[in-house]
């Protein structure tokens, strides 16, 4: 069942990739990182002879076997390492999706998120909070200033998330 969830989903962003200015899908993952179509060869391929690609991606917040929203972003800074493919995003403010509306809304603060993300369908991603880190630098002693610096290590340290993916490269 799950399966079919995906596959309709990946129906539907088949035919928005296509309609991308000019790009065309050439790989799909599942949430477990299994290639669905496409082929990962043929993406390196693109790649190597400088085709600029786009990635997609699905989360599962919920668990519940269905994406909860999908994000496309420019494949900028790419690396291909042990027959996969890996790009890191480019820094962002923080956003979050309000399901009930729906909308995405941008939050009033200086903090950022960024991520890389492979064809092996894991996205490691790490929020930048600007106000943790300042009070991190900060010289102090004691039990509180340490209590502090493990609260921020905790925050901004990097995630695992499983995604499921799409890659398309520019015609």
């Amino acid at each position: 069942m799950k399966r079919i969830f995906l596959l309709l989903g990946l129906w539907g962003l088949t035919a928005f990739a296509h309609g991308q200015a000019g790009y065309e899908l050439v790989l799909t993952t599942d949430f477990e990182g299994e290639v669905v179509t496409g082929s990962i060869d043929s993406l390196i391929h693109h790649i190597r002879r400088g085709r600029p690609a786009r990635v997609g991606w699905q989360l599962d917040f919920d668990k519940d076997q269905q994406p909860d929203f999908d994000h496309w972003v420019d494949a900028e800074f790419i690396t291909i390492l042990g027959g996969h493919v890996f790009t890191q995003i480019e820094t962002i403010f923080m956003q979050g999706p309000r399901v009930d509306i729906p909308q995405v809304e941008i939050y009033p603060i200086p903090d950022q998120w960024t991520a890389v993300i492979g064809t092996n369908g894991k996205l490691l991603n790490r929020f930048i909070r600007e106000k943790e880190q300042k009070i991190q630098l900060k010289d102090s002693d004691g039990p509180e200033a340490e209590a502090i610096r493990k609260r921020v290590m905790e925050m901004v340290k990097v995630q695992t998330w499983k995604v499921a993916t799409f890659w398309s490269i520019m015609k």
